[in-house]
């Protein structure tokens, strides 16, 4: 007697004292192993569960709020032809080498392997396998009920957010030896997020240009947030007419399996406009979280505002907004009065309302220099007059009309080629020029004497003797005057023998530079206004010039060395402002114009330089004096730009009242002439041991640079070409090398 009590007690106490006692979940007789491996669900409804998972939130998607919903007993989950009610779980058993004749048990909910906790926190929730046997001869897959699985708890609400667990477990048990025990149990867990995001708070919104706007104030924790997407309809029901479908990244019963739909929260928001415009009803397509009416999303999970782009301006929309997190579950709210997009005035419209006359293009002979300029004239000329006397020439504008003249139309739209072509065709009509100037003969042989020059170096060093002898010879008969400098990688003491004494200055064959400064383009001056449309729409109170700041990159080819350097090269910089363009119909004179919150509008502007520059060196190569003056001078080809709000290029349209709208797109190049003179200053000089090491990589001379620069880039005085010159200072470094 005492002996069967005993264990009962000893049983009792460590039950009251552990409150749990666990399943053997080692290995099964005989040393075997079973294991759960993939799961498998039905992809888009398809009936067979061999699909795996395509995409890496596919499982997390599957276990969310709307198909725990879906898939309730009795439910519209019940439907014949629904089949994401259930997923499929794969088991492998491995080293059987016993038959075990004993069914498998499969159970949702925490701790389901202690036997005190199994009826209270655990749910039998799929059909048992009739052996484990059966599993031994190939893999085999339970079919088990998503519903079910999330909620396993005994007497849990179903399906409600606030007490489902974040992670749900499936458990295969089973009483391998027969007595009424569970002495095998394995487990998966599944993470499972019924829980929609957090909703923003303070909405506001706006009309734009062909745009609605809505802003909030995001959560104060912005983790769960994983997409944004908004809903629209016209006063219709119908759907605004867009270009690009966007897919639903929220998953609700009704878009699952046609049960009830999501409930938004009506609000009356502030529109920034006055009175509301009245109150509406819920919209059908905002019940039922038609996709087809999704007209605008944002990804960024902190983002504070959305803009609806492609809708009709003065046309009232019903919007709603949704917010949803990665699992596809989704919150969200519909405003209650209708918002309208409101037309605004950007740079190039304003430009052309006060009379401009500029045309964007990037034709490079008639539209970048004028359909009438002399450039233009003089290769019309050249083609009529010099090409077309001859069968080669004849040959040349064939082929050029072939194949160069297609590349306006091919280039059209594409900024990077149109800048390409612009800079390859400068070349070719400078060639054209020449040979109209000079006779093909004529051309020739300045292309000989070019090649001649240099190949001949002596012949060029004696030309640049013989040029400066007089200079020289003053300089050197001035007793006053000090000796010529040695290079400053130099030893100047000249004590030291293992020092680099005996090097010689390298020759100097590339000069580059980076300089900044302020810009403002011509474009008022053109219009012969002090405060035009460009200083109006970018300037501010603070800055009424205008000005921005325009980097500057400056290569030079260094093709002659003697007295001073004369070189040629290029320089290409960057220039861009933007600014809140102006309501429609505000008065261009009202110097605090009222402009749209909700919109911006931009200039941008990238200058091409080609360059011939001369730059005395002189003093500092003779006499050790760091001052280089130069002067600078060439060709500019400007390629610009406007963006209306929406982003694409700005656009007005081009012709008379009674003649057809042709659209004239800000976007285009001008072409004409800039120069600068400047002085650099060889600033290595303050610091010869410092620069020890430039000199071991090949730098010559660095220093620091500054100039006064002068263009008028308007297409040599075209109206159609917009004028974008200006008279600016830049400072900047420079390297010789």
């Amino acid at each position: 007697m005492m002996r069967s009590v005993v264990p009962r007690l000893v049983g009792l106490i460590l039950c009251v004292g552990t409150s749990v006692v666990h399943a053997d979940t080692g290995t099964l007789p005989g040393g075997a192993t079973l294991t759960f491996n993939r799961t498998f669900i039905h992809e888009a409804n398809r009936p067979a569960t061999d699909q795996q998972a395509s995409t890496p939130d596919a499982l997390l998607r599957y276990f969310n709020a709307a198909h725990c919903s879906c898939a309730q007993p009795l439910g519209a989950g019940d439907r014949p032809d629904f089949f994401e009610k259930t997923f499929g779980q794969e088991l492998v058993l491995m080293n059987s080498t016993m038959p075990i004749s004993r069914p498998l048990e499969f159970w949702g909910g925490v701790d389901c392997d202690m036997e005190v906790e199994r009826n209270v926190r655990c749910a039998k929730i799929a059909p048992d396998l009739p052996m484990i046997s059966n599993i031994a001869t190939a893999p085999a897959t339970v079919e088990v009920n998503t519903f079910s699985l999330i909620n396993a708890k005994p007497g849990q609400v179903p399906c409600d957010p606030e007490t489902a667990p974040a992670n749900s477990f499936l458990w295969a048990m089973a009483d391998t030896d027969g007595n009424s025990s569970i002495d095998f149990a394995i487990s998966k867990s599944f993470v499972t997020d019924i829980k929609p995001p957090p909703l923003p708070t303070n909405f506001h919104a706006q009309g734009a240009e062909g745009a609605i706007e809505i802003t909030w104030t995001a959560p104060s924790d912005s983790t769960d947030i994983f997409y944004y997407q908004a809903l629209c309809t016209d006063a219709s029901g119908t759907a605004p007419v867009t270009t690009n479908p966007q897919a639903a990244q929220y998953v609700t019963p009704k878009t699952l399996c046609g049960a009830n739909a999501l409930t938004l929260t009506p609000i009356t928001i502030d529109t920034g406009t006055g009175p509301d415009a009245g109150v509406i009803a819920e919209p059908e397509a905002f019940a039922t979280q038609d996709p087809t009416f999704i007209c605008g999303e944002q990804s960024e999970k902190t983002a504070t505002n959305l803009k609806i782009s492609g809708l009709e301006n003065g046309k009232s929309y019903n919007v709603a907004l949704l917010v949803i997190d990665r699992a596809g579950n989704a919150a969200g709210v519909y405003f209650s009065n209708p918002l309208m997009p409101k037309p605004v005035t950007d740079f190039w419209e304003d430009l052309h309302n006060r009379g401009g006359k500029a045309e964007g293009g990037f034709c490079l002979i008639a539209e970048s220099y004028g359909d009438h300029n002399p450039i233009t004239d003089a290769l019309r000329t050249f083609r009529d007059e010099t090409l077309a006397e001859t069968g080669f020439g004849r040959w040349l504008t064939h082929a050029y009309y072939a194949s160069l003249g297609k590349l306006g139309v091919l280039v059209h739209g594409h900024l990077a080629l149109r800048i390409i072509a612009g800079v390859l065709l400068l070349p070719l009509v400078a060639v054209a020029l020449l040979w109209h100037a000079l006779t093909l003969p004529g051309l020739l042989v300045l292309a000989w004497l070019v090649y001649f020059a240099r190949r001949h170096r002596r012949f060029r060093i004696a030309a640049t003797r013989l040029a400066t002898v007089a200079a020289v010879a003053c300089v050197m008969l001035a007793s006053h005057l000090a000796h010529a400098q040695a290079p400053y990688w130099e030893n100047q003491a000249g004590t030291d023998e293992s020092s680099p004494t005996a090097d010689q200055p390298q020759r100097i064959n590339w000069h580059a530079g980076v300089r900044v400064g302020p810009y403002i383009p011509g474009i008022d001056k053109q219009l012969g206004m002090s405060r035009g449309p460009y200083q109006a729409m970018f300037g501010e109170s603070s800055n009424p010039s205008a000005y921005a700041i325009m980097p500057m990159l400056d290569i030079e080819r260094i093709v002659w060395r003697g007295f001073g350097q004369l070189g040629f090269g290029g320089s290409i910089g960057y220039m861009g402002k933007k600014a809140r363009p102006f309501l429609e119909g505000s008065d261009p004179s009202d110097p605090n114009r009222p402009r749209s919150t909700a919109d911006w509008n931009s200039f941008r502007l990238i200058p091409l330089y080609l360059n011939a520059v001369y730059r005395f060196s002189y003093l500092d190569d003779e006499y050790g004096v760091p001052l280089v003056p130069y002067v600078r001078a060439g060709l500019a080809y400007d390629i610009w730009w406007a963006n209306q709000p929406s982003g694409d290029f700005a656009s007005v349209c081009k012709g008379g009242v009674m003649s057809p709208c042709m659209q004239n797109k800000a976007a285009g190049a001008s072409l004409g002439i800039q120069g600068s003179l400047g002085l650099s200053i060889r600033a290595e000089r303050i610091d010869a041991t410092a620069t020890q090491s430039m000199h071991n990589s090949g730098i010559e001379h660095a220093g620091i640079y500054a100039e006064y620069q002068l263009s008028k880039i308007d297409g040599f005085g075209s109206s159609t070409k917009l004028s974008v010159g200006d008279n600016t200072w830049f400072a900047g470094v420079d390297f010789e090398f």
